[in-house]
């Protein structure tokens, strides 16, 4: 499950107000020069949220140094963005990305937090799949606005940042910076060039 499968249909409606709020006097720029230019601000906001999620999946890989979870993300990230799939409904995509991720929560070595946080991601895959399936209109995601097709932004997010943070090795993060403070205060205790106040 990723975060950018953002359309441009999904623009805010507040956006679409403050345009047709806005008169020609206040703007030098024509009505659908402004929503594009409106629209990319919101695609380019909704592509940093992804780059953030990647950078957060590649610092934790690296920390736990296990790559299933950053994979798992970097295929489903293809599935939205690469035009290979376009032909696929987008409630095909969801299942593939349910199906990436039911191979990840098998993997070995995982904690209960971990399975049950991939256990979130696998029914908000299959909701997404659900909702796209039922209310989408010719394969058109969106075309009926669902409380969960406003969220999916929201949704992904969330389920992305609780298994990040399962991921986190906290235990073996604050035993390294006990060693690392306890180094120092011993150099400081035993440095006769160190001068403490």
């Amino acid at each position: 499950m990723d975060i950018s499968w953002f359309h441009l249909l999904s623009a805010n409606v507040e956006a679409f107000l403050t345009l047709t709020q806005t008169s020609p006097l206040q703007t030098s720029q024509q009505p659908s020069e402004l929503l594009k230019s409106l629209l990319s601000v919101n695609v380019q906001r909704e592509v940093s949220l992804s780059n953030i999620v990647i950078v957060a999946y590649l610092l934790v890989s690296v920390l736990i140094k296990r790559s299933s979870f950053l994979v798992a993300f970097f295929v489903s990230w293809m599935l939205f963005e690469l035009s290979v799939f376009s032909t696929l409904s987008e409630a095909s995509l969801y299942l593939l990305t349910f199906s990436i991720y039911s191979y990840v929560i098998f993997c070995n070595g995982l904690t209960l937090k971990t399975r049950l946080a991939c256990g979130i991601l696998l029914i908000l895959s299959i909701t997404l799949a659900y909702d796209a399936y039922f209310y989408g209109i010719d394969g058109v995601y969106g075309a009926s606005e669902t409380f969960v097709y406003n969220n999916i932004q929201h949704l992904a997010l969330y389920a992305h940042i609780v298994l990040i943070s399962t991921l986190v090795p906290y235990r073996r993060i604050s035993d390294g910076f006990r060693r690392f403070i306890d180094s120092i205060s011993h150099l400081a205790r035993n440095s006769a060039y160190i001068v403490i106040c």
